[in-house]
């Protein structure tokens, strides 16, 4: 009885999300649903930076027909920043993403002036510029 107790003690502490996944995922939440994403189903993971681009702080990857998708943010062992400004700049990469999502449909055929209209927007929304 006691080897069921432990394995069910480890399972739920195990799979628990850490204080950082939660707050970060407690942001996607909020910030999907201000921008009219709440019938999405996403998911928020924290990537090393081997798992993305080498050159940018997240990324993400959706189907728009199931409204599913996730979103990868930078592991704070990667990050350039320290403290307040990670905390802020995590932010900023999940608002890109949701951003991304948000404006797909649009499908701008040239990727910089996505990039550059993703990031007007990310700004707009935060009322502020972010670190990176």
């Amino acid at each position: 009885m006691r080897v069921v107790w432990a394995l069910l003690l480890c399972f739920l502490s195990c799979s628990a999300m850490n204080p950082l996944e939660s707050r970060l995922d407690r942001q996607m939440h909020f910030w999907q649903k201000r921008l009219g994403l709440e019938d999405w189903n996403l998911t928020l993971r924290i990537v090393r930076q081997s798992q993305i681009d080498p050159n940018s702080w997240g990324s993400a990857e959706w189907d728009p027909a199931a409204r599913t998708g996730v979103i990868n943010v930078l592991d704070p062992r990667d990050y350039n920043l320290k403290g307040g400004e990670m905390k802020l700049d995590m932010e900023c990469t999940i608002v890109h993403e949701l951003v991304h999502i948000q404006v797909s449909p649009l499908a701008a055929r040239d990727a910089h002036v996505r990039e550059e209209v993703v990031n007007n927007l990310m700004a707009a929304l935060l009322n502020r510029q972010c670190p990176n």
